[in-house]
């Protein structure tokens, strides 16, 4: 699942969340009433994975105290695609005329990023070995991922069978819907 709303995503919509911004009151509500909708379908995980960005980590909190389950440590494989630091913290209308370029051109370099950014390669081959990692994790019960948007578009995209790392990033717009349960 993804994360509560952060103070980035309540003060700066569409823009690229900086990593430490941490939930606002209305993103503790959403994680809240997500675990008491999963504790009503009586589906508990065993274990809950989490991304070690605060917005991420104080959510798998909330949800282990209300739902009872273990977490394990925060782990940087599930963190959210790195975007470059130049577009950090921006909307779209103030993006630097070098990220506008590179992202006209990112599917068809994929091996491509820009300084603190991560390529859209590398965002599939994290999001294949977080698949890979959840199998192992489920074989002891139930997991739960708690994540940020593109990384979990990404993870559901190499679920759905998308090969290549344009797949997996275009498949981060069908996370929309799973945002929140």
């Amino acid at each position: 699942m993804r994360h509560g709303t952060c103070l980035d995503g309540l003060c700066r919509p569409h823009a690229h969340a900086r990593p430490g911004t941490p939930l606002t009151t209305r993103g503790i509500t959403e994680v809240v009433n997500t675990a008491r909708r999963l504790l009503h379908l009586s589906t508990k995980p065993d274990v809950i994975l989490t991304s070690p960005l605060p917005r991420a980590t104080m959510s798998a909190r909330i949800l282990s105290e209300i739902l009872g389950a273990p977490i394990a440590p925060p782990d940087p494989l599930y963190a959210e695609w790195r975007s470059p630091d130049c577009v950090l913290g921006l909307s779209p209308d103030d993006y630097p005329s070098e990220y506008q370029a590179w992202r006209s051109e990112r599917l068809r370099d994929p091996d491509s990023a820009l300084p603190g950014g991560e390529s859209l390669t590398a965002l599939r081959q994290r999001a294949m070995e977080a698949v890979s990692r959840a199998h192992e994790a489920a074989q002891q019960g139930a997991v739960l991922i708690v994540s940020h948007r593109v990384f979990i578009g990404a993870v559901a995209a190499t679920l759905d069978g998308d090969r290549s790392p344009q797949e997996a990033f275009q498949g981060t717009g069908r996370a929309r819907a799973c945002q929140q349960a």
